[in-house]
Parts: structure tokens; sequence; C-alpha cells
């Protein structure tokens, strides 16, 4: 088992692999924003998918040959689109400022805090920003190094802090493994009957 982290400071991805597993998993699950970055063997690390999302390298470098992949993120698409004319509005209103700057102070806390009733909440704007991340980082990953297959289950619909919905993610997780089950059989055994078979004879001249 590997459980995996991202270092603060350096971007390294780190693989857990000794030691406390109760570490291990506070500093794989140690989302930015949400939760505290976990202090192991003095480092600290948050959730390793932020550097990794579908360790697919994980599994190769342990000696996998046949490699399933699970992407939690597959069905979250779309967030690679550019958006290439958008009218930006009309300008900010400036507030009259004094030696101070306290009107400059008030305007930016107006932007950053200020009441709306349509602006996302903090959570909100923390969750969708690592999903967009995300769904970046792992298509680029994917693209380099391939899994030998894919299981997509579809969880949009179910918000990252909605644990009351565990039994329909589950769910999502089984239909989606249905779906495959029957290729990966077949691909397997086709893999089974083509390394048993003899080498070729070389012939030399």
């Amino acid at each position: 088992m590997r459980a995996r982290g991202s270092e603060i400071g350096t971007g390294h991805e780190v693989w857990l692999g000794r030691g406390s597993l109760v570490e291990a998993m506070r500093a794989s699950y140690a989302l930015p924003g949400i939760f505290k970055p976990a202090s192991v063997s003095g480092r600290w690390l948050f959730d390793g998918a932020l550097v990794n999302p579908v360790p697919v390298s994980v599994c190769r470098a342990l000696g996998a040959r046949y490699v399933i992949a699970v992407n939690l993120n597959a069905d979250l698409g779309g967030k690679g689109t550019v958006v290439q004319t958008l009218d930006a509005g009309p300008p900010l209103e400036s507030e009259p400022s004094d030696s101070n700057g306290r009107g400059a102070r008030r305007l930016i806390a107006r932007q950053l805090l200020g009441p709306s009733s349509d602006a996302p909440g903090i959570s909100t704007v923390v969750v969708e920003a690592f999903n967009i991340v995300q769904d970046r980082i792992a298509r680029s990953r994917l693209a380099g190094d391939p899994p030998d297959a894919m299981i997509a289950p579809k969880l949009s619909s179910i918000g990252l802090f909605e644990f009351h919905r565990a039994d329909e993610a589950i769910h999502s997780g089984v239909t989606a493994a249905a779906r495959e089950v029957e290729d990966l059989g077949r691909e397997l055994a086709l893999r089974r009957r083509f390394q048993k078979r003899p080498l070729p004879a070389v012939l030399s001249a």
C-alpha cells in the first residue's frame, strides 16, 4: 500500500509506505483550505492528488503489469474550455481615499467580502478551484502515462462533503465497474494466452 502526499513548498509527490497508517491517511486527504496539512518526518504534506490525481505512475513503479485506474473526476469535464469574448461589465466605482488609504481598503474589502446574493461561498470556491486543477492535471498525466483500463463513476452530482450520500457514491462505482467487467475479462484472457505462446525461433544466417 502507498498513500501519497504533496509537499508544501517543493511540490514533491511523496509516497508513504511505512510508519503510521493514521498519519499517512491524514496527509493523503488534507485538502488545501479545508483540512490542515499533516507533518510527516519533517515534511508538511497536502493531498497527493494535487500533483497526481490518477496515480498510474505509482502502480507502474511498484511493478504492476496491468493497471486499472479509477478516475473520480471523469465526469467533471468542460473545465478546459476557453471563453474568448466576455463583457467585463462596467468599471468598479472608486471611493475617495485619504492619507491612510481607507477608501482603497474599503473597496478591496467590499470586492472580497461584500454581500452578494448570488456569489459562491468560500468553501464552494475552494472545492471548484480544486476540481478545475484536478481535471487539467489528470488529463495531462493520463495522456502521458495512460492506464490499461479506466473505470469512471459518475459522481459530479455528489458534493465533496456530502458524506451522507456514501451509498449513492458506492452504487455509482459498482455500476461503472460492472460496465467494464466483461471487456476487462476478455482483454486479460487474451493477454494470458499471448504470454503462454512459445517465443518464435530466431534464425541466424
